[in-house]
């Protein structure tokens, strides 16, 4: 290899995650003429391919489902010349001329000059008995990647958006629908409290779960008062939904603080505010400091 085909082979910038903010970061840099190369684990568009409909999201005023809006954030990308590769990054370091080397967990290596981590944020835990044990068979986050439901009996757990909306869905097929709360607070918004209070699921506020109980899959879930005597109570379900929050996901990297070159967006790096919308935004802003960056290297 000649040091020019060296020089050709390093990317201008390599996209750690093919979400709304990984999309939006690779179509501006693509539309910007710099060789950039998106690394997304699963399918393009993350976990906003999961939204049944998004009623925020400017521009589409009767809403439109999360799967197809990514599918056209995709395909304008690509449109641009974005290349996507299917591969989990597992480690990224930088060197001291400046270059970042980004390792794959199935082998091989990106050399680039930047990298914007939009590595997302992944659903919290309850962290009880039983969960892991029960994870795809009947222990889930969202029911688009569950089987069907109708007619059975259903618990969700969580008190915010994304709770109060799941219970709210499900309450439309299945038998009977739980939402779980620790709190006697409801933290959505007023229009999904009154969708969910006219959907006909039951609310259960003051409330854990203990444990999960069953045999090949989950049976039942075994509850306690947060407050006073403890009391517990077995409540029999055909299938659980985890909806108490997220963790960014962290950066495969040694680094105290991020070194120059090196740029985050998205719902890995934009607190409590995880909307499609804002993740796109975000993705292009790091993408425009990622372009301010090259041309002054």
């Amino acid at each position: 290899m000649t040091p020019s085909d060296g020089r050709k082979s390093i990317l201008d910038a390599v996209i750690i995650g093919g979400g709304p903010a990984g999309l939006a970061a690779g179509l501006h840099l693509a539309r910007a003429g710099r060789k950039a190369l998106l690394v997304e684990r699963a399918a393009l568009g993350g976990q906003a391919r999961s939204i049944a409909l998004l009623e925020n999201y400017p521009g589409f005023p009767g809403g439109v489902p999360g799967a197809k809006l990514m599918k056209i954030w995709a395909a304008q990308a690509a449109s641009w010349g974005l290349k996507a590769k299917t591969g989990e990054a597992v480690a990224a370091a930088r060197n001291s001329a400046g270059l970042f080397s980004v390792r794959l967990k199935r082998g091989g290596t990106l050399k680039t000059r930047c990298v914007l981590w939009c590595g997302g944020a992944g659903f919290r835990r309850l962290g009880v008995p039983g969960e892991s044990d029960f994870a795809g068979r009947g222990v889930w986050n969202t029911a688009d990647e569950a089987p069907s439901y109708a007619g059975k009996t259903v618990a969700v757990v969580g008190s915010g958006e994304a709770a109060l909306q799941q219970a709210a869905l499900l309450a439309r097929s299945a038998g009977r629908v739980y939402l779980i709360t620790r709190s006697g607070r409801l933290k959505a918004h007023k229009l999904l409290r009154e969708r969910f209070c006219n959907s006909g699921a039951l609310w259960l506020p003051g409330f854990r779960v203990a444990s999960l109980l069953g045999g090949g899959r989950l049976k039942a879930a075994e509850l306690e008062t947060v407050a006073g005597s403890r009391e517990k109570v077995k409540l029999e379900l055909d299938a659980l939904f985890v909806l108490v929050g997220k963790e960014p996901r962290k950066v495969p990297a040694a680094w105290a603080r991020p070194p120059a070159g090196f740029f985050e967006a998205g719902d890995a790096a934009s607190g409590i505010y995880r909307q499609v919308a804002v993740a796109g935004g975000d993705g292009i802003r790091a993408a425009m400091r990622c372009v301010r960056y090259l041309e002054e290297l």
